[in-house]
């Protein structure tokens, strides 16, 4: 019942699914002849090799993947999407109205001033090096924000907010390298422009400091040092990634924007997420006591499953309408079966059945007639099964729809997450459904 078979051979060639085309692609390779005289097609063996290797890279991108945007216009519309979700989550619910207030967020981003923001990190007095650096960096173009060093670095301890949202950072290193510097350079955000400023004492020693730093520091720093001489106060080093960024101060504002609406959309996407698993917990409260019941009313084991099953489309339903999702009934068939199985496999009934049992020990078996170990058991799947598919949802946000192989690929991991999730609220879960089945039994 829960085994997912493989579709038939007529129906999946009349859709034509991408995989289809490899099967093809190997007919035709039986021979070259076959390909020259049937389709009379150019090139012989290079030809062909060719058309293989093109039909490879068209199956391979047939990936589940966010599509991530890749231009600005893209990523306002992804958080304007997210400002209408709460506009209607705010009218329909019965909460603190918070949308002004991220409106406010989004516009900050977007009129961003017309110069160039570069924060320097690390110094106590920069008089020595001002000068230097705004001969480099024209007063036109950017806008410098000076902070101290940093604090001795804790896991609580943040980089400061503004820093981070402007457009580069320059971060003084006093050579050799401190502990407390490393840790914190491995604290700051890879997709942001950084660049070290390694103060040295002396040309000689300053190129065995240099070297040493290299092997010390993560490798998308190696090539971001500039070279400070403190002696004759002038910058010996200046790498390419440094010149390439003084070419187009509009492209690295903009950029900066990208990289700050990418931010905003998690973060916002994140809440969302936490108000999508509140309502989740509503529908499985919901659908546990029908499943629950239903199996528990049910004599014959076939339709316990088949009740189950329909009920659980239901929920599947319901939960595809919380996550925005646009999956066809056939992917959300395949992929609800999968979990099932997968589900089932792991011992999500097994497990259950055994914990019962041992709740017996605890509360007595009063309340434990025919029927309750196979709904309950039922009533538990169900949860693993609406937690799974949730999960599913989310990490695939902004894909079309997943194939077969991703979803092979990722069920074992996915139900497990959800399974030893579903463990934790064991005791809430048998207390929700206890009352129901009491009165199902004895009719109180």
């Amino acid at each position: 019942m829960f085994d997912i078979s493989k579709d038939n051979l007529l129906r999946g060639s009349i859709k034509f699914p991408k995989k289809n085309f490899l099967i093809i692609l190997l007919l035709l390779g039986f021979g070259e002849w076959f390909v020259s005289d049937l389709i009379n097609f150019a090139g012989g063996s290079i030809g062909f090799f060719i058309l293989c290797v093109g039909g490879y890279f068209y199956l391979k991108n047939d990936k589940p993947k966010f599509n991530e945007p890749n231009n600005l216009d893209g990523w306002i519309n992804l958080c304007n999407e997210d400002l209408n979700f709460f506009e209607e989550l705010e009218e329909t619910n019965d909460l603190e109205k918070q949308n002004l207030k991220r409106k406010k967020t989004l516009e900050f981003i977007l009129n961003r001033c017309t110069k160039e923001k570069i924060s320097c990190i690390g110094q106590k007095d920069y008089e020595s090096c001002q000068s230097i650096l705004k001969n480099h960096f024209k007063e036109d173009k950017f806008d410098f924000d000076l902070y101290e060093e940093l604090p001795k670095y804790t896991a609580s301890e943040i980089i400061p907010k503004d820093a981070l949202n402007s457009d580069a950072i320059l971060y003084f290193i006093n050579l050799p390298l401190s502990a407390n510097d490393f840790l914190w350079l491995e604290k700051f955000p890879k997709n942001m422009p950084i660049w070290l400023v390694a103060l040295t004492s002396n040309e000689i020693d300053g190129k065995n400091q240099i070297e040493e730093l290299k092997s010390q520091i993560s490798s998308e720093f190696i090539n971001r040092i500039i070279t400070f001489d403190a002696n004759k106060s002038e910058i010996a080093n200046i790498p390419f990634s440094l010149r390439k960024f003084f070419i187009s101060s509009t492209k690295n504002i903009e950029n900066t924007k990208k990289r700050l609406l990418k931010e905003l959309h998690i973060a916002w996407q994140s809440e969302i997420e936490g108000i999508r698993r509140i309502q989740l917990k509503r529908i499985q409260s919901k659908n546990q006591i029908l499943v629950a019941s239903t199996v528990f009313l049910s004599p014959i084991p076939s339709i316990d499953v088949m009740a189950m099953t329909v009920l659980n489309s239901l929920m599947i339903k319901e939960i595809k309408s919380i996550w925005g999702c646009n999956w066809s009934p056939e992917i959300l068939d395949k992929v609800s079966k999968e979990i099932l199985k997968v589900a089932i496999a792991q011992g999500v009934i097994e497990w259950s059945g055994q914990t019962l049992i041992g709740i017996t020990k605890l509360h007595g078996p009063n309340w434990l007639v025919s029927g309750t170990f196979q709904a309950v058991s039922a009533a538990y799947l169900t949860r693993v099964l609406s937690t799974s598919l949730a999960d599913f949802m989310a990490i695939t946000k902004g894909v079309e729809e997943p194939d077969l192989d991703f979803i092979k690929k990722n069920s074992e991991k996915i139900v497990e997450k959800a399974f030893e999730k579903e463990k934790i609220n064991w005791k809430a879960f048998i207390s929700d459904l206890r009352k129901p089945l009491m009165k199902q039994s004895f009719g109180f």
